[in-house]
C-alpha cells in the first residue's frame, strides 16, 4: 500500500474550489469522483508530488469547498469549476487528471483550457450518458452515523458493489474515507456525470490522452472495453489501459500500478 499525505485546504477569496497542494514543479490537477473529495487520491498524491506540483481539488459542493446552489445548471457548474482552476493555475501549462464524475469534469476543463492543458488522463470517467440497463447491488444505509456498525456494514457492501472489486481492498480506513466523503457531498454529481458529453469533449481536445479503467469496473456499462472503444473512435491516438483485478476506484485499489502509469504518461514528451 502506498503511503498517504495530509494537506490543508486553500480557498482563495472568490474561488469556488478548495485546493490541497503539495510538491513543486509543473502543475498536475487531480479531480475527484462523485460523492468524493481530494481523498479519492489519497494513495496517489505522494507519488505524484515527488515530481510535480499536485493540486488535489475539492469541487464546489464537496469536501472543504464552498457550497453551490443545488439547482445550479450543469454548464454553469462546469464554468464555475473552470473559473476556479483558472485562478489557481493562471496561464501555466497544466496536466489534468480526473476520476469518474471528475473525468467528465476534466474532459470539459481540458477543452476549455486549450493549449494550456498539456496532458489529460481519465480514470473510469463519467460523461457517457444514462447507463440504461446497468444494475448495481446498492443498499440504503440506516441513519448516517459513522461509528454505527450497521451503517459501516452498508458502506462496505456498497463499496464492493460499485467502487472496489476485491474485498481485501477495504479496511476501516477505506470505510472512514467513504463515510466522510458522503457526509461532505452537497452537490448531485449525476447532473454532470450522466450527461453524454465526454466524446464531444475528447474530440475537441488535442493534447495526449490516457484512459484507465479497472477491468472489473461495474460502473463502466456495458463494459470498460465498450467505453474504451467509443473513446478510441473519436481519439484514435488515445492510450488505454485496463487494470486487472481492480474495480471503479482503480487508483485506490491498484495504486502502485496506476501511479506507475500516470508518472510514465506525465513524463513522456
Amino acid at each position: 500500500m502506498n503511503a498517504t499525505v495530509s494537506m490543508s485546504a486553500n480557498t482563495p477569496a472568490g474561488m469556488s474550489l478548495a485546493a490541497h497542494v503539495s510538491g513543486s514543479g509543473d502543475n498536475v490537477v487531480l479531480i475527484h469522483g462523485g460523492r468524493g473529495s481530494h481523498s479519492h487520491w489519497v494513495r496517489n498524491i505522494e507519488a505524484l508530488s515527488r515530481h510535480y506540483r499536485v493540486i488535489a481539488l475539492d469541487l464546489p459542493g464537496f469536501g472543504d469547498a464552498p457550497d453551490v446552489a443545488r439547482d445550479i445548471d450543469p454548464d454553469d457548474y462546469l464554468a464555475l469549476v473552470a473559473a476556479g482552476i483558472g485562478i489557481l493555475i493562471g496561464d501555466r501549462p497544466t496536466a489534468v487528471i480526473g476520476f469518474s464524475f471528475g473525468g467528465a469534469v476534466a474532459a470539459d476543463l481540458a477543452r476549455r483550457l486549450g493549449a494550456c492543458c498539456t496532458k489529460l488522463a481519465l480514470l473510469g470517467p463519467g460523461g457517457f450518458g444514462e447507463a440504461t440497463g446497468r444494475v448495481l447491488d446498492l443498499k440504503s444505509p440506516p441513519t448516517a452515523i459513522e461509528t454505527d456498525p450497521r451503517y459501516r456494514a452498508v458502506i462496505r457492501h456498497n463499496l464492493l458493489a460499485m467502487m472496489l472489486h476485491n474485498p481485501d481492498s477495504i479496511d476501516e480506513r477505506t470505510i472512514d474515507i467513504q463515510c466522510r466523503n458522503i457526509a461532505g457531498s452537497r452537490f448531485n454529481s449525476l447532473k454532470v456525470s450522466l450527461r453524454p458529453t465526454i466524446l464531444k469533449d475528447l474530440g475537441a481536445v488535442s493534447c495526449p490522452l490516457l484512459m484507465i479503467w479497472g477491468a472489473n469496473d461495474t460502473v463502466a456499462y456495458p463494459s470498460p472495453e465498450a467505453r474504451a472503444a467509443e473513446c478510441r473512435a473519436v481519439r484514435p491516438d488515445v492510450e488505454i489501459r485496463l487494470v486487472a483485478g481492480a474495480g471503479h476506484w482503480v487508483q485506490y485499489e491498484s495504486a502502485d500500478t496506476v501511479n506507475e502509469l500516470l508518472l510514465r504518461f506525465l513524463k513522456d514528451k
